[in-house]
């Protein structure tokens, strides 16, 4: 329903503000008749994807592309994708089996940036009175190696 405001001499209509509908990718995709063909494409990669997880549980792959029987798929790192190139006759025969036509697997590794957490904070340098233990301890500890860091561990923190 429409509120009506009152600014001056004139009266207006003001409509409520309704977002627009959230629609899927695939739905909008599908809207426009230019772009059917990537909508097509997406549903083809994320069945691969799919496939590509059954064949291959807990690896860290993602399908980038499928043309022409051709999949590429990209790897966490280079050692996954070392390891993939190992196992790509299996991985073709298991796709074939799920009624997939794949002649070739290209591995690409990629680099992802880690994870970063939080900020890593700096512990505070012994007090004087450990440091002290330090020394002490090392005067007595009869394995050379040992008395070594000791006393490399307290003339480094002011010992």
């Amino acid at each position: 329903m429409a509120d009506i405001t009152t600014s001056g001499p004139a009266t207006r209509l003001v409509k409520p503000y309704r977002p627009p509908r959230a629609a899927a990718a695939h739905e909008w995709l599908r809207a426009d008749p230019s772009f059917a063909h990537l909508g097509e494409q997406t549903r083809t990669l994320a069945a691969l994807q799919d496939a590509v997880r059954r064949c291959l549980p807990g690896m860290p792959l993602t399908v980038v592309a499928f043309q022409g029987g051709r999949l590429v798929v990209g790897a966490a790192h280079a050692a996954v994708a070392a390891k993939m190139r190992q196992v790509e006759p299996s991985l073709i025969a298991a796709l074939t089996r799920s009624g997939w036509v794949v002649e070739s697997v290209r591995f690409k590794s990629h680099w992802q940036a880690p994870e970063t957490g939080p900020a890593r904070t700096l512990k505070p340098a012994p007090g004087a009175s450990a440091i002290a233990c330090v020394t002490a301890l090392s005067e007595q500890v009869q394995h050379t190696q040992l008395r070594d860091a000791l006393r490399r561990l307290a003339q480094r923190h002011g010992g």
